[in-house]
């Protein structure tokens, strides 16, 4: 039988799944494409913006000196957006203008069509006017040559009115990632097909994996689960190291005789980067890649595969992508009473949470077993608990966020 050849901690397996998840190649997409994928590079202004003087209402340009209540003014021109007016405006004078036109030769200052008697080749003024009033200026949103959307950043609808405003009509972005989820087993049956003879069980995890990688943004897809066979299980990975940037296979990855998927990789090519893990549950997971693919070999158990996926594939996954935030957000809770890790390597614990005074409370959403599946349905957050850690009730631990706490923020 095989052993580990070397547990290595959490943090040195994070660091080492991100050192060599390099991001993908840039490449340009249409606006609307671009969306939900991050910017490759920053995107600067092209021009001011807005690039001229314009009026922020419908209403008369005029000089503010002139704005006395009660006064009568001539109209000498309109602006409409798109249509500066020929002429400028002198004493006692004002231009109709609508929001959007160019604020003409000579005026300061916009007043709406509400505080003038009306419509009409001329007007009398109902209230006073300031220097500016109702003027958007040249470059109050942006200036010529400011960096106004950084790399990293999801490309969402604020962003390509931004870019759409400057006149892009692509923008430099990651692509998605291309994910191949394979499962392993002869007892494995696809659900919905039938009813599960002695001894089998429904593929929850290819399920589970697809979903998770699409929630990361990245595009995934299932390969049919292999038997356990060697032959079967080289083909499949062979298929999907064809066309993915990251293989995620579940199974078949620790040391029993019938765990053939690591054997299968490293036929193939794929350099090990590490296998095994000091860390609860996931202990066997394999981390390695070969030329420009990332292959993760999670554990069989479906709350390890989940749980590791969260914790090392969705950041390799977000790197690759180019997201700033690759990371789901970490905070710091209190256990509501003494909480003893007794193994010797750091145990993830799926809790629920609760906003209280002081922070976060976090409670165990129960057992903790690797194939309680509803647990992750309870589970707000995952609790990293450092090997033979006794964590006193009101001391403080990291937490992974996993969804909004179901008390809200």
């Amino acid at each position: 039988m095989q052993v580990f050849e070397r547990l290595i901690d959490y943090a040195e397996a994070e660091r080492l799944v991100l050192e060599n998840s390099p991001p993908l190649p840039a490449e340009e997409r249409p606006l609307l494409e671009a969306q939900g994928l991050a910017l490759a590079e920053d995107v600067r202004a092209v021009f001011d913006s807005p690039p001229f003087d314009n009026s922020a209402v419908d209403g008369y340009a005029l000089r503010s000196a002139d704005a006395v209540p009660g006064r009568t003014f001539r109209v000498v021109d309109e602006a409409p957006a798109g249509r500066p007016a020929r002429r400028g405006v002198g004493e006692g004078e004002a231009v109709k203008i609508f929001t959007g036109g160019v604020i003409p030769e000579g005026a300061d200052a916009v007043v709406m069509m509400e505080n003038t008697s009306g419509w009409g080749e001329e007007f009398e003024l109902g209230k006073e006017a300031s220097p500016g009033q109702n003027i958007r200026r040249r470059g109050e949103d942006v200036r010529e040559g400011e960096v106004i959307l950084r790399a990293g950043t999801e490309v969402g609808p604020y962003e390509i009115a931004l870019a759409a405003a400057q006149g892009y009509g692509a923008l430099p972005v990651r692509r998605r990632a291309r994910v191949v989820v394979l499962s392993t087993g002869t007892e494995l049956v696809e659900p919905g097909r039938r009813a599960l003879s002695p001894g089998e069980i429904y593929d929850s995890n290819s399920y589970a994996l697809v979903a998770q990688a699409r929630e990361a943004g990245a595009e995934a897809r299932r390969l049919y689960a292999a038997a356990d066979d060697p032959g079967a299980i080289r083909e499949a990975v062979a298929g999907a190291l064809e066309s993915a940037d990251v293989v995620v296979t579940s199974g078949g990855v620790s040391v029993g005789e019938k765990d053939l998927v690591r054997s299968a990789m490293r036929e193939l090519g794929v350099e090990q980067v590490f296998w095994g893990v000091r860390f609860k549950p996931g202990k066997p997971l394999f981390f390695g890649a070969r030329r420009d693919a990332r292959c993760f070999g999670l554990p069989g158990n479906p709350v390890s595969a989940m749980v590791c996926f969260e914790l090392f594939v969705r950041p390799a996954l977000m790197r690759m992508m180019g997201r700033v935030d690759r990371r789901r957000p970490r905070v710091r809770v209190r256990f509501g009473e003494d909480v003893k890790n007794r193994f010797g390597r750091m145990h993830a614990v799926r809790v629920a949470l609760e906003r209280t005074g002081e922070g976060w409370t976090a409670r165990s959403v129960g057992s903790q077993g690797s194939g309680i599946i509803s647990s992750l349905t309870r589970a707000d957050a995952i609790a990293l608990i450092g090997p033979g850690a006794e964590v006193k009730a009101g001391e403080e631990v990291e937490a992974i966020l996993l969804r909004e706490p179901r008390g809200g923020w």
